[in-house]
């Protein structure tokens, strides 16, 4: 079958190469002009020109490929099917009116556009392919008549992915044209687009897993790049990268160093950068850069929390879907946060108003309640927006969310609001509220808490108790007995909660509350049954020393930590000295 063929890239040569050698060797090879190339800039050709000329076939390299000698040209050598791979130029009339095979490395509909390889090896795509299509006027949707599939290895980068499927591809063609088999037209419902890979697709993305940032790094080797903004303006090119263990900083964003790792904490995880290009210098080890001590400022640092890349719509739309994610710190609610401008007042003030939608709600209460952070910008309009939209709102989630916006306002905003939540029939806006009435000095507070400490859910009680034990200034009978009230509760963080805020008073009704926790934890115990998290075993801990030095009794003797540097100029060492006087060293 006579053809014509229309490429540009590597791919493209390698598929011109399988097709040359079969009974449809092409009469004409159309291709891009020479551009330049490299550090040096030099003007070459590309690599299906080479290869063209290499082996005997004619060679157009035109400006404007529908230019009319170009058409002549094509015209002239009476080609039976126009063959199109990775030429870099949309083809449209009338040489649409000639039967194009396009040969295309995707299974398509997945993938059509510019990037189809890069995108399936981000995105972590089991396996991928080669189809080949009847070329139309729409981006990659024409009918396919044939496709071979390749699984993605757990190691492919852009390189040895497209090495076997420009192969592949070779083979498809050739079997394409020898058979001719049916067009089948493509499922709409399931395309996606590979956009061509941007400036901004090769910025690492920590806000994400070290899973998909590792696939960003593979996907773009070793034909583009990933890299890592340096503080300085550079860049850091990234070449190789390997998922490694937890991260420090959750919402991700912290480059460190562990020895000689080099390190990025992303959202989720952290992924050691193994082999990296600095600034101006070859690719080499991330070891042997760091043993030669660049400057630390290159090492050490936190990326921009507010991800200025990103536009204000898109961190709007993306942390409305983050809502429901289980992240501790989700990253595109945590950018909006951090931006605190009026633009960004703006989109929580029109997210708060979106009466269909109450996560888009959530999340504009959210960002009110943290705008600016770590410094608060617009709190009385933040706090106004919250206090008229609790009058109207439904949604417990969103009154809930509502609540927790004022505890991190501070004590100046949204008592009355607060106070009116405590009694809110759903548990969660209760929640909230107790969360937020915590740390307040007010009396109309401090009876509010007291009524919460015996509400029916348990976190709710830990909560309310916690504010009046170890937030509380207070120190009356009243507070008193609202905590020994709970000695008994059947959920034992609150228990924990009473105890401690009893010994801080020294107040001795905690006693047998305490020995009958630290008989479920047992001496020196480091986790699980009562005390299951740090701050319980803190507060456990201080309460058996408070109790300890005041009442000498000996039972606590065995429950005290031992006396060491590790508690010197501590708030615990005073007393843990004079309970070991009481209750004797021996």
């Amino acid at each position: 079958m006579r053809t014509v063929y229309l490429g540009t890239s590597e791919f493209a040569a390698v598929v011109l190469q399988r097709l040359a050698e079969s009974e449809h060797r092409p009469a004409l090879v159309v291709t891009r002009p020479d551009a330049k190339r490299g550090r040096g800039q030099k003007l070459s050709p590309p690599p299906v020109a080479d290869l063209a000329r290499e082996l005997g076939i004619p060679v157009l390299q035109p400006p404007d490929l529908h230019a009319a000698e170009v058409l002549d040209s094509i015209s002239e050598v009476k080609p039976e099917v126009l063959v199109v791979c990775a030429y870099g130029v949309l083809v449209k009339e009338p040489l649409l009116s000639y039967e194009i095979l396009n040969v295309h490395p995707s299974l398509l509909p997945r993938w059509r556009g510019a990037a189809p390889v890069e995108r399936a090896i981000m995105a972590g795509d089991a396996e991928t392919g080669v189809a080949i299509m009847r070329l139309t006027a729409g981006l990659d949707s024409g009918p396919v008549c044939l496709v071979e599939r390749e699984p993605i290895r757990v190691d492919d980068d852009y390189g040895s992915l497209s090495l076997r499927l420009s192969a592949i591809g070779g083979e498809a063609l050739v079997r394409a044209l020898d058979e001719r088999p049916p067009y089948v037209e493509q499922d709409e419902a399931g395309v996606t687009y590979a956009h061509k890979i941007e400036a901004a697709d090769r910025a690492l993305d920590p806000t994400r897993p070290p899973e998909a940032v590792e696939r960003v790094v593979r996907a773009l080797r070793p034909h583009i790049g990933a890299r890592l903004p340096l503080p300085d303006g550079s860049y850091l090119g990234v070449v190789r990268a390997e998922v490694d263990g937890e991260t420090l900083a959750p919402a991700g964003g912290h480059v460190r160093t562990d020895g000689e790792r080099l390190l990025l904490d992303c959202n989720g995880g952290a992924l050691e950068l193994t082999e990296i290009q600095p600034p101006g210098a070859r690719a080499m080890r991330a070891a042997d850069w760091l043993r030669g001590r660049p400057d630390p400022a290159l090492t050490d640092f936190w990326l921009d929390p507010r991800l200025p890349a990103r536009s204000l719509d898109e961190l709007m739309e993306t942390a409305v879907r983050e809502w429901d994610s289980d992240a501790e710190w989700p990253p595109y609610l945590a950018a909006l946060t951090w931006r605190g401008d009026e633009a960004t007042l703006a989109v929580a003030l029109e997210l708060l108003e979106r009466r269909d939608d109450p996560r888009a709600r959530a999340v504009g209460a959210y960002v009110l309640g943290q705008l600016g952070i770590p410094e608060r910008t617009h709190p009385q309009e933040s706090a106004a927006a919250l206090e008229r939209h609790a009058e109207g709102e439904e949604d417990p989630e969103v009154l809930a969310t509502i609540a927790s916006a004022f505890g991190n306002l501070g004590p100046r905003y949204g008592l009355e609001t607060l106070l009116k939540l405590r009694r809110h029939a759903d548990p969660r806006v209760r929640e909230g509220a107790a969360e937020a009435l915590a740390g307040r000095d007010e009396e109309r507070v401090f009876d509010a808490l007291v009524e919460l400490t015996a509400d029916p859910e348990p976190g709710i009680r830990d909560w309310a108790t916690f504010a009046l034990g170890t937030l509380s200034p207070q120190d009356t009978p009243t507070l008193r007995d609202a905590l020994a009230a709970r000695l008994e509760d059947s959920d034992d963080s609150t228990r924990i909660e009473a105890v401690h805020g009893l010994a801080l008073r020294g107040d001795a009704r905690a006693l047998d509350a305490t020995l009958d926790l630290l008989g479920e934890v047992g001496p020196h115990d480091d986790g699980g049954n009562a005390a299951d998290t740090i701050w319980k075993r803190y507060a456990l801990t201080q309460a058996t020393v408070r109790l300890a030095a005041l009442t000498g009794d000996a039972r606590l003797k065995e429950h005290l930590p031992a006396l060491d540097e590790r508690l010197m100029g501590t708030a615990i060492e005073g007393d843990l000295r004079t309970a070991y006087d009481r209750v004797g060293d021996g």
